[in-house]
Order: C-alpha cells, then sequence, then structure tokens
C-alpha cells in the first residue's frame, strides 16, 4: 500500500514541490501492481508529460533513481534539487535511498563532448552515495547498471516487455546489432538462445561479458564482435553458416564516422532502410526483425512501420508485441516493430 504524499517540501528557498508531490503520487498509483513484482527492481517512476510532468523523467534502479531533466522542464537549479529532496523522501519506503540528476540538452552539440560534472559524480543531489556498480533484477535476468557513469546507465527500461516477449519466442539463433550492454541478448540467452552481439564499442561487449556472468550463463552461448553492424551484415549475407531466426535492430539516431576503424557514420532517419535491407538478407527462413528507435522522426506514431513498409520489396507480415508497459506514458517517443519479411 503506497504512503499517502508528504505536505509540500519548501527546504530551499520558495521552491513549491506540490504540483511534483502530486504528480508523482498519481504515477506510483498507476504503477501499483508493478512496484509490487518481486523481481523487477528497475522502472520507470515518472514519465515526462505522460505523467503530468513535461521535460522530468526518473528512473529506478535498485536502491538508486535517476532523475533526467531536459531543456523543456524549466526548472532552475534550485528547484531541481528541491523535486529531488522531494522524490527521495515518497520513495524512501520503496528502498531508494539517493536521486542522481542528469541534465539533458536536445542539442548536445552544444556540449562540446563534456557532459558536465554532475553526469560523472558519485555524489547525488539528495540522498547517500552509490556503488559505481548496481545490479537490478528483470524478470529474472540480471543487469549490471551504473547510474552515475555518463548519461546512460547500460539498460534501457521502455524494452523491458520486448525483451521478455523476444525470449519468450526462444529462436535457436539471435543476431543483436548495436548490442550496446547486450540486455537484450540477456533474457535470450538465459531462454536457450545463442546469440551474436555486435557493437563498435569495446567497452560496452565488455558490460555484455559481464551481463552474462552475473546471469551465471556458459560463454558458448554468445559471441561478441566488436564491428560495424553494415559491415557485419554484408559479410554474414556472403556466409550460409550466418542466418538467423531472429534479428535485433535498435540503432542510436546518431554516429559519427571512425575512419581509422573503418566505421562509417550513421544516422537513423536516413539509414534505417538499408539495414533493414541488410537485416533481411541474413535471417533464416521464417525468420523475424524486431526494429526500435528513439529517433524523433521514426518514433512518431506509424512512422518506423511506415518506414519498413515503404523500403521493403514485398508487404511485411507484422507480429504481434506485448502492449506498452504502464510506466512508459510517452508513447512518441520510443517506436518498436516485430515482422517477418
Amino acid at each position: 500500500m503506497l504512503a499517502p504524499v508528504p505536505p509540500p517540501s519548501r527546504a530551499l528557498g520558495t521552491v513549491d514541490t506540490a504540483p511534483f508531490a502530486r504528480a508523482l503520487d498519481g504515477a506510483l498509483r498507476s504503477r501499483a501492481a508493478l512496484i509490487a513484482q518481486p523481481d523487477v527492481t528497475a522502472w520507470r517512476v515518472l514519465d515526462g508529460k505522460g505523467d503530468g510532468v513535461p521535460g522530468l523523467s526518473i528512473d529506478r534502479y535498485g536502491p538508486a533513481a535517476v532523475m533526467n531533466v531536459y531543456d523543456d522542464a524549466g526548472l532552475p537549479d534550485e528547484a531541481v534539487t528541491a523535486v529531488a529532496a522531494a522524490a527521495l523522501e515518497r520513495l524512501a519506503p520503496l528502498g531508494v535511498e539517493s536521486v542522481y540528476v542528469k541534465p539533458f540538452v536536445r542539442d548536445r552539440s552544444r556540449l562540446g563532448g563534456a557532459l558536465g560534472d554532475e553526469a560523472t559524480s558519485p555524489v547525488p543531489r539528495a540522498g547517500t552515495p552509490q556503488p559505481d556498480v548496481l545490479v537490478v533484477e528483470e524478470y529474472g535476468t540480471r543487469f549490471e547498471v551504473r547510474v552515475w557513469d555518463g548519461l546512460s546507465t547500460g539498460l534501457f527500461l521502455d524494452h523491458r516487455e520486448h525483451r521478455r516477449a523476444l525470449a519468450a519466442r526462444c529462436p535457436s539463433r539471435v543476431l543483436n546489432l548495436f548490442a550496446y550492454t547486450c540486455a537484450f541478448s540477456m533474457p535470450l540467452a538465459r531462454a536457450g538462445a545463442h546469440v551474436t552481439n555486435v557493437d563498435v564499442s569495446g567497452r560496452y561487449l565488455d558490460w555484455g561479458r559481464r551481463n552474462l556472468a552475473l546471469n551465471g550463463l556458459d560463454g558458448a552461448t554468445m559471441r561478441f564482435l566488436r564491428r560495424d553492424a553494415m559491415e557485419y551484415l554484408a559479410q554474414a549475407a556472403r556466409r550460409e553458416d550466418e542466418r538467423y531466426g531472429l534479428v535485433i535492430l535498435d540503432p542510436p539516431t546518431f554516429a559519427a564516422a571512425n575512419k581509422r576503424r573503418g566505421v562509417a557514420a550513421w544516422r537513423a532517419a536516413d539509414d534505417y532502410p538499408a539495414l533493414v535491407g541488410a537485416a533481411v538478407r541474413v535471417l533464416a527462413p521464417g525468420g523475424a526483425i524486431f526494429a526500435a528507435s528513439n529517433t524523433r522522426e521514426l518514433a512518431s506514431a506509424g512512422a518506423l512501420a511506415d518506414l519498413i513498409d515503404a523500403s521493403s520489396p514485398r508487404p511485411p507480415r507484422w507480429l504481434e508485441l506485448p502492449p506498452w508497459p504502464v510506466d512508459v506514458r510517452e508513447r512518441n517517443r520510443v517506436a518498436a516493430v516485430l515482422f517477418a519479411p
């Protein structure tokens, strides 16, 4: 049973956190069933405009919460501190010990490559510092997360139900492109699939290896290849033994070229059709493609499906995915489809 919202806090100056507290209370009420699940310890506490607080989201990772503050939140620093303190007060009964703040700007080029001190500081805006590594659980699968090591934590919460749904299909061979920390791969491997992870970052593939070990999985069930996705697909298409029952596509919005390593620049809005076409060529008979994007142009209602439909040589057969989870309210921020070409 959720406790009532505490009285408005004005601990810092004249900041009134009562409207935020009311929105947070409503968000937590709507997530009561999710909060009650003991095998899910990472979920979205507050999802911006979808929960009535534009420009502000809060993700819970075990004992830590991460508050993402965007330009359109319009919050001065004093207000951010007050809201973080109010969030901690409200979340403490659920086992949250600290609230970290990550400031996001729409145009990251303005940062000049620098994230700012707070994005990499172990000191939270409210509560007690957390270690550099935390372990969270998602339906029995364990993941390493880092709540103060840059803007990303290592686990994208939007895809929690997608990860479970893909594992339930249990294809024998899976290709996970742009694998990042290989989060999609872990429940699949636990279900018995052999997974090939491809990413240009050795650091994140090493993170994936640690996730594999966290779940007590045999290293023989998974490959980690530090390669450009399009380069790998071109080579795999020429080999009959590189065919997959499921291909996972969750690319970034942008990626810079690396001439030294032969990595081409990437822009999802322009390059996604070619990616889908290349992925089709490594599918086994009856195979499927899971395609996702958080790119603004593709995340709006139906845009990703329309792009795939327009670039496919024949109409794809759309396969069912689970409904968006209750904690993901801003449905136009991330798109995901499952289809058989």
